[in-house]
């Protein structure tokens, strides 16, 4: 049987159409996959710069494409500050930051522009300039490489959908070094281990910080000693750290106590204590309602046993003839 010309046209149409709207479909896969895979490293995330008042330094830093696919970029230098207590660095429009800590302003780049392919490293660098009156100790400020593909990805310091160099600059001078453990805490009771303790240090001073401190746990033979990690805490802003320590089954009342350091000579105290008991009371009451279950049957089969040793024996009766006919008297 022959089909009719009209419906071979309209079916040849139709697989025309399937077929070149799988083609785009597995080409918007292929961008997409593409896209998935733009990484990119930054080679110095953190500089640090000791400069005295209106002294110059240069420097070099880099950047490398780690994906199959070009990747371009602007760059740009903004002042940045730190308000939660995860140090996120916030980026600040120009002219946002006071002059207490800004440093936007002193820095310039080479180049700005470019477009990396793929496995390929730039070199750039950056010029700093203090100014004469330059205001003593942190001033903070960042190199924002700013992807043209908003999917791309980076192993630099994250600044919101960017990646970047952040510079912690020391200027010389008289600085407010002042830091205190804010937070130092570990649930007061636990069924069962490990125990999170958590730890808040806040800088008072008007310098970054990066404390180096140490918590040691002590209980019922157990003693463990593990380090904070090491962070810089932005000034007048707080820092969390989390750490954990035990097994799953522990017992008894436990001291946590925190030896740390901070400062330009890392030479001031930090220091905090916490106490916490941990118990698995679940695990405790079925042991003594089991105990208890085991007394309370001894006891019944030790009363059992004396009431039957109490209990009086009957007296065995032997049976009694009973007389047919009475006795005849002897003749």
């Amino acid at each position: 049987m022959k089909l009719p010309k009209q419906f071979k046209i309209k079916n040849l149409k139709l697989k025309v159409a399937l077929a070149s709207l799988f083609l785009i479909l597995a080409s918007s896969s292929v961008a997409l996959a593409q896209e998935a895979q733009r990484t990119v490293t930054v080679i110095n995330p953190a500089i640090p710069i000791e400069i005295a008042p209106g002294g110059y330094t240069e420097g070099k830093t880099a950047v490398i494409n780690d994906s199959n696919a070009p990747v371009a970029f602007n760059l740009s230098v903004q002042d940045y500050i730190v308000v939660d207590t995860i140090g996120t660095p916030n980026l600040l429009p120009p002219g946002t930051l006071n002059s207490k800590y800004s440093a936007a302003t002193w820095i310039g780049l080479d180049p700005t522009m470019f477009t990396l392919n793929p496995k390929e490293r730039k070199t750039i660098n950056y010029y700093l300039k203090v100014p004469q009156n330059a205001s003593p100790c942190g001033h903070y400020a960042a190199i924002v490489y700013s992807p043209v593909s908003s999917t791309t990805q980076g192993n630099g310091t994250s600044i919101q959908t960017k990646i970047g160099s952040l510079f912690y600059i020391t200027v010389a001078g008289k600085c407010i070094e002042n830091a205190q453990v804010s937070k130092f805490f570990a649930n007061p009771f636990s069924e069962y281990g490990p125990v999170k303790i958590l730890t808040q240090i806040r800088n008072l001073g008007n310098l970054h910080i990066t404390p180096k401190s140490t918590i040691t746990v002590s209980g019922l033979f157990y003693n463990q000693s593990e380090n904070l990690e090491t962070h810089n805490v932005f000034p007048e802003a707080a820092r969390d750290f989390a750490n954990s320590f035990g097994q799953t089954l522990m017992i008894g009342r436990y001291q946590a106590v925190l030896m740390g350091t901070y400062g330009v000579n890392n030479n001031l105290p930090l220091v905090a204590s916490v106490y916490f008991w941990v118990f698995p009371w679940r695990i405790a009451l079925v042991i003594v309602l089991a105990v208890i279950a085991i007394i309370l049957a001894a006891l019944y089969l030790r009363k059992r046993k004396k009431d039957s040793l109490k209990e009086p024996k009957k007296p065995e009766t032997e049976p009694v003839a009973t007389p047919t006919e009475e006795a005849k008297p002897f003749a």
